[in-house]
């Protein structure tokens, strides 16, 4: 089933497509005034995401993954054939994204995905430029190794990093809660507390309104300062 693609914000051009067995959020991100768009984190709802494509009259220049779990990539490949568009992805988490297909077994979902080329975002070299817009791979591991949140202007997509609500703990293998702990909290000093959040699930709000509400976030990290009190 398509899900229609919502606007969140018309200045900037950014739409959310939700889908897939996750409920993922893909968005489609206007460059400039033209038909141009990045992608960001296209799940398994492949289909929902082409019919967003194809109703807003876009054209992908770039796939930016912030992570390389298939509720984030389990689209790229078909995109990027369909487009003749890179595919951007953490060098460290290229590992994460080839278990893929095995976690779907896992999970037991009846779906496989087709694996993208793609093109290695290095921590020397952290900036991509998708259509005359510059997009930083800013390092948060922890839900993955090579997690990012990709920043473009006030605008930070956090994949499974940082939510509006809840904390993005899996146990998936390579997830490792005291260093996703030790990354969020050094987001506050990373970024404007009018940044706004656009996550990998769930609602979008601005950093400083997640700071001060999410208080499932905020026990996570106060048991980090509780541990290393006890040391």
């Amino acid at each position: 089933m398509s899900a229609a693609p919502v606007l969140l914000d018309e200045a900037t051009r950014v739409w959310r497509v939700t889908a897939g067995v996750f409920a993922s959020n893909c968005y489609l991100v206007g460059l400039g005034g033209g038909a141009r768009c990045a992608v960001v984190d296209p799940g398994l709802g492949t289909a929902a995401i082409l019919d967003a494509i194809d109703a807003l009259g876009l054209e992908p220049a770039a796939v930016l993954c912030t992570h390389g779990h298939f509720d984030h990539v389990g689209s790229a490949a078909v995109i990027q054939r369909e487009h003749g568009c890179p595919v951007y992805l953490p060098a460290d988490d290229v590992a994460t994204m080839r278990s893929s297909n095995f976690l779907l077994m896992a999970f037991k979902i009846d779906a496989r995905i087709e694996l993208p080329e793609v093109t290695v975002v290095a921590r020397a070299q952290p900036l991509v430029d998708v259509g005359g817009e510059t997009f930083t791979f800013h390092l948060v591991p922890g839900h993955t190794p090579g997690s990012c949140i990709v920043r473009s202007g006030t605008r930070l997509f956090t994949g499974d990093t940082l939510y509006a609500r809840g904390v993005g703990l899996s146990k998936l293998p390579g997830e490792r809660p005291v260093e996703l702990r030790r990354s969020l909290a050094a987001i506050w000093d990373l970024f404007p507390a009018d940044a706004q959040v656009y996550p990998g699930h769930g609602d979008s709000a601005s950093l400083g309104w997640i700071r001060d509400n999410n208080t499932a976030l905020q026990r996570f990290l106060q048991a980090a300062d509780e541990t290393s009190h006890k040391q």
